[in-house]
């Protein structure tokens, strides 16, 4: 089982922390995601996991970058 990913990064400014995106394209294989692309975010102080979808990876850059902006004011 092989499964081929195209890797694109944005980095994004929230606030004074500058966040690298790592979203993956799935260009082949057996994985069954909701969409073509997606982001990580990783768990922090508690906080769970967030993986975002989406239908190109500027969409779902700006998805995150607005998630990472929300959770930003939340805590403050």
């Amino acid at each position: 089982m092989t499964v081929l990913l195209r890797q694109h990064r944005y980095l994004v400014q929230i606030g004074v922390e500058i966040h690298v995106l790592r979203v993956e394209e799935l260009v082949s294989g057996p994985a069954v995601w909701r969409s073509k692309f997606r982001v990580q975010i990783p768990a922090s102080i508690g906080r769970e996991e967030k993986t975002i979808y989406g239908t190109s990876a500027d969409e779902v850059a700006v998805a995150a970058a607005r998630f990472l902006d929300y959770r930003r004011r939340e805590s403050a």
